[in-house]
Parts: C-alpha cells; structure tokens; sequence
C-alpha cells in the first residue's frame, strides 16, 4: 500500500523502566555458549536468566500487551550478519510467556538486499514464525508516517518515515546482533532503528553524518526491551561480513546507549583493524545520543552491568 501521513509526534518513546533504585541503567550480562540456539527450546533459560538480572520480562511487558519485536535482518547472511533465526523465535515465546497478548515480528532489510520478503524467506524466518502463529509486518509492503525529528530536537535528520505498525503495538522489543560496521563503526540497538526507515530515505542517510543522523533517530522511536545476541560478533568490517569472533554472550536491558556502551566494550576486548579505538563515550553515535539528553544522565557512572554471582 505504501499510503503516508504526518504524524503529529513521536511513535514510540516508553519510559525507562531497567533502572535501579539509584536511577541507574541496569544492563545484563549472561555468558551463553555460541552452540546453543541451533535446535527450538535451547535458548530460553538463558534468556529469562539474563533478563531476571535486571528484573524480568514482566517489567517491560503487561499480561494482554501488544507486543513488535524488531530483529536484525538486514541481509539473508547468517548470524552476526543477520539474527539467529531461532533467537527470534526463544524471544517472541519469552514474551508470551511473560503474558504478551500478541507477539508479532516487524522488518525491512537493507536495500541492497531488497526485497525484504525474500530475506526472510531465504533465512527461514517467514517458515519459522508461521509455526509459531507469529505474524510478521514487511514494512515494505505496508504504510508509513512522518515523523517530523526537527521538531523533536533532532540536529542532523530534519524527518523520517516510519511504518506506521510500530505505532499498534503497546511495546516495541529491539534483537540487534553484535558486530562493527564499515560506515558506522558499529551496529547494535542505535542503528537498528534505521531499519523502520522507509527505504527510499536510507541511502541520503547514509550519504553524510550518518552517525548522528543514527542517534536523532532515537527522539522518535525507542525500545521497551533489547536483547543483544552476542554469541558470536563481528570485529571487522560489517554489516554483512566481517572478521568473525565468539564473546559468547547476551545482554539485555532497557536503554539504547547503555546497552551500546557495554556492547562496543566487548568489540574493543578484541584486537582488531576496526575505527572502535577511543572511548566508547566518544564515538559519534554515542556522543551525539548523549548531546540529544538520551542515555544515562551520569554518564559511565549511570550504567551498572549486572552478571551472575562468581
């Protein structure tokens, strides 16, 4: 259909709610064996423990709730490249667990691996969630709104079309994969927005400041919920291919920046010929979220990472 409207604000900003009682953004850090995921069930303990970490499902997700889960299939390349097909599928039964009324899944993949429907029917995907009954949103092949981010405080991205599904569900769950990326340095719960991006506007997004452009992105749509597959990432190179490592890990949490902090920190563990070499807080992306009055206000001292007792 491809129909647009203005919309009059933000689509999705929900309140942060991983935090502790000193107002902290709480991140969970659970080692996770890269092996596991590849046969249905494997996953889930490790996800309800990595999220019972920082408080459970049940602080992001109400018993009846809507509930879109954005993962990260941007080329039909298999996971770090793309998620685990089986990771969405250990996520959306996490959530009805948790009481979701409806989980459904939403995508749009890069444009140089249009069209979305054939990415995700080459990655098994489209197969997997109709035999969990989950839909699936092409955001292609669906309408949009426009957002205007000038309006928002946005200082690089003067608007943005989004699909206007995002806008029906009651809680938004972001599944990015761990890895770096030739233009943006790197790609986690940020950039993964620009995959609402109707696809007509990513290559002028990409064209100049594109790691600004990536932050401002977040005054219209944020998550409720990101769960970070970090089993096995990529230290080169991205998105699509690149230099293969194993941190064997998930993260989870509730703040975009902080979950990227903690996130880069794992790339920057690995020597590697990669643009990852400042501080984490200086990277564009970063930077230019904090500069927007996202993230924690205290910076570095405003994230706590919380693993499992030694």
């Amino acid at each position: 259909m491809n129909a647009q409207r203005r919309r009059p604000g933000p689509i999705h900003l929900p309140p942060k709610r991983y935090v502790d009682p000193h107002g902290r953004s709480l991140v969970g850090r659970l080692p996770c064996p890269p092996a596991i995921g590849t046969a249905a069930g494997e996953l889930q303990p490790y996800l309800v423990q990595v999220l019972d970490l920082i408080g459970g499902a049940g602080l992001a997700v109400r018993p009846g709730d809507r509930v879109l889960i954005k993962p990260n299939f941007n080329s039909p390349d298999p996971c770090p490249a793309s998620a685990d097909v089986e990771f969405v599928a250990a996520c959306a039964q996490l959530l009805r667990d948790a009481g979701a009324g409806l989980v459904a899944v939403g995508e749009s993949s890069g444009v140089p691996w249009h069209p979305t429907r054939a990415v995700l029917d080459k990655t098994g995907l489209l197969a997997r969630m109709a035999a969990m009954d989950v839909p699936v949103h092409i955001f292609d092949e669906e309408d949009w709104e426009e957002v205007d981010l000038a309006a928002l405080g946005a200082r690089h991205l003067k608007s943005v079309r989004l699909p206007r599904a995002v806008g029906l569900y009651d809680r938004l769950v972001f599944l990015p994969n761990l890895k770096t990326h030739r233009l943006a340095r790197f790609t986690m719960s940020l950039k993964l927005s620009v995959g609402l991006m109707h696809p007509e506007d990513r290559q002028p997004f990409h064209a100049a400041n594109l790691e600004e452009k990536t932050a401002d992105l977040a005054l219209a749509v944020r998550p409720d919920l990101i769960l970070l597959d970090g089993r096995l990432a990529f230290v080169t190179r991205g998105p699509a291919s690149g230099e293969l490592v194993k941190p064997g890990l998930l993260l989870a949490g509730g703040d975009q920046v902080s979950v990227d902090v903690t996130a880069v920190r794992v790339l920057q563990s690995y020597p590697a010929e990669n643009r990852l070499d400042m501080d984490a807080w200086e990277l564009p992306q970063i930077k230019a979220a904090v500069a927007l009055g996202l993230g924690p206000a205290a910076g570095a001292a405003g994230i706590r990472v919380v693993e499992m007792p030694a």
